[in-house]
C-alpha cells in the first residue's frame, strides 16, 4: 500500500464520519464532557468528537497524523476553538498527565503497534481521567466470504474488537468497562453499501487499490452478497459490531 498518512485523506471520508454520528454521540454522552476540561481527541479524523466536546465547553485538542485528514477538521470545526496537531498515535507531543479525558472513536486502532498506542493513551492522562475509545469487532460472515479470495489472516485492528486484548493493553492503567454496542448501516441493497464503502472508507480503499480491479470487483460482489442477507423492508439494515471502552485513570 502507499503511504497510510495519505491515503487516509483521500477518498470521501465526511460521508463515513456523518453516517457515523450515532457513535460519536454515544461516545460523548458515555464520557459526559465538561466545561473547562483539558480533551484529547486521538487520531481524530475529520473531527466529529473533537467538535462535540468543544461544543459542550471542553478545551479540545485533536490529532491526526493524515494532513489532508487534518484540512478536512478544520473544515469540519470551523468557529470551535480547537487545536489540531499533527501527530502519530504511537508517539505524540504532548507531556505526561495533560489531559481530563483522552478519546478516539475508530482511529488509534488503526495505528500499528497497539502496544506503543496503548502506552500513549495511558501516559497522556491524569490520575482520574477518563478514556473513551470504540473498536470494531471482527465480522465473521464477511470473513468467511472473504476468506477464499485473501485469506484468514486476521487484521492488526481486530486485536482491538477482543475485550480480552483491551483488558492486556490497558487495564494496568485503566479501570476497565466494555460494552458490545451495534451500529446499523443503511442503504438500498449490498450494492449500494458497498459503494458507499468503497469510496469513503480509506482503509478499503487502500486494500482494493493493492489487490487490482479484477479482485476488488470479486470482494464488492461477494461483500454485497452478504448485506443483502439483512433485508428490511425496501432497503438493508446491515450490523456492525463495535465496543465501547470507557476507563478511569488509576
Amino acid at each position: 500500500m502507499s503511504d497510510p498518512s495519505v491515503w487516509w485523506g483521500e477518498g470521501t471520508y465526511e460521508r463515513l464520519a456523518e453516517r457515523l454520528a450515532p457513535v460519536h454521540d454515544a461516545l460523548l454522552e458515555a464520557l459526559g464532557p465538561q466545561p473547562g476540561e483539558e480533551w484529547l481527541d486521538a487520531a481524530a479524523g475529520t473531527g466529529a468528537v473533537a467538535g462535540r466536546a468543544a461544543r459542550a465547553g471542553a478545551r479540545v485538542t485533536a490529532y491526526d497524523f493524515s494532513p489532508a485528514m487534518l484540512e478536512k477538521a478544520r473544515v469540519e470545526l470551523e468557529g470551535l476553538d480547537v487545536r489540531l496537531d499533527r501527530a502519530d498515535a504511537r508517539s505524540t507531543p504532548y507531556g505526561d498527565a495533560s489531559f481530563d479525558v483522552v478519546a478516539s472513536c475508530f482511529g488509534v486502532i488503526f495505528a500499528p503497534d497497539r502496544e506503543a498506542v496503548a502506552a500513549e493513551l495511558a501516559r497522556v492522562c491524569r490520575s482520574g481521567g477518563r478514556l473513551g475509545l470504540t473498536a470494531w469487532k471482527p465480522d465473521e460472515e464477511l470473513d468467511a466470504a472473504w476468506e477464499p479470495y485473501v485469506g484468514s489472516e486476521p487484521l492488526p485492528i481486530d486485536a482491538w474488537g477482543d475485550p480480552d486484548v483491551v483488558e492486556e493493553l490497558l487495564g494496568e492503567a485503566y479501570e476497565l468497562s466494555i460494552d458490545e454496542r451495534t451500529w446499523w448501516l443503511e442503504g438500498r441493497g449490498g450494492a449500494d453499501v458497498w459503494a458507499f464503502l468503497s469510496s469513503s472508507a480509506p482503509p478499503l480503499r487502500a486494500l482494493l487499490a493493492q489487490v487490482g480491479p479484477e479482485l476488488a470487483t470479486t470482494l464488492g460482489e461477494a461483500y454485497a452478497e452478504v448485506v443483502d442477507r439483512y433485508r428490511d423492508g425496501d432497503g438493508v439494515r446491515f450490523p456492525m459490531r463495535y465496543l465501547l471502552v470507557l476507563g478511569q485513570r488509576r
